[in-house]
């Protein structure tokens, strides 16, 4: 498995954007395709392709099961 991708920056400030803009409740697939439609970079599409596959009813849910991946490398120790 490539490690590139954990080495491009990652914008916080868009990804919290972008969740600030969603309406919840919201599906996973309904999310990654309002991300999709925002002009999501590639690693948060990726980041959000890996969310479990449920309804989230707020952004913090959504920043929570990110933040519960592991796989943030950049991310370091970083609260949401």
């Amino acid at each position: 498995m490539s490690e590139k991708g954990k080495s491009m920056n990652f914008d916080l400030g868009q990804l919290t954007q972008l969740l600030d803009h969603v309406s919840y409740p919201i599906g996973k697939a309904q999310l990654v395709q309002f991300a999709q439609q925002r002009g999501a970079n590639e690693q948060i599409m990726s980041m959000l392709d890996h969310l479990p596959d449920k309804t989230f009813n707020s952004s913090q849910e959504v920043k929570d099961s990110l933040g519960g991946l592991g796989n943030l490398g950049n991310l370091g120790g970083l609260k949401f």
